[in-house]
């Protein structure tokens, strides 16, 4: 059986197809659009301490209930994941594809956060240490219904 390692999930977000669109809050099981840029985004609270903790709640329980079954790794080497960086993609990624392909909107509303996988950082691994092999960057934007997951790096 062939297992998509956490860094081949960029190629996945671009071929998913109807991974859902369906809102993600931190009661609800999140999911991901996968399929496009989000749509209906909101301003985020300026001040990180009003808007990280729900972020954060809700990417790792997309972490623990989505992620599994999009990028098809083990949910035991998922487990652990912890959020390293909390960054608004203004700030991540000034210019670039998401402003281009989604919009001066989605680009300001967005949010990037890099999770790290314990399981997935093997000092041991055969061809070498894997750095990128440890941490994904989800792309986050705050909905009607809560924070949704809509993308990866």
């Amino acid at each position: 059986m062939t297992r998509l390692p956490i860094a081949g999930l960029v190629l996945l977000t671009t071929l998913a197809v109807g991974a859902g669109a369906a809102r993600s809050t931190v009661a609800a099981p999140p999911s991901a659009t996968f399929s496009g840029c989000p749509r209906d985004t909101r301003p985020f609270p300026v001040a990180a301490d009003r808007f990280e903790r729900p972020l954060r709640a809700a990417v790792l329980q997309f972490v623990r209930t989505s992620l599994p079954k999009i990028s098809k790794t083990p949910a035991k080497d998922l487990l652990g994941a912890r959020i390293r960086k909390v960054v608004p993609v203004r700030d991540w990624l000034p210019s670039g594809w998401i402003k281009r392909e989604c919009g001066l909107t989605v680009w300001r509303d967005s949010v990037a956060v890099d999770v790290y996988f314990p399981h997935l950082d093997r000092p041991r691994n055969p061809v070498g240490h894997c750095n990128a092999c440890a941490h994904l960057t989800v792309l986050t934007a705050l909905t009607r219904g809560g924070w949704t997951v809509w993308g990866a790096v």
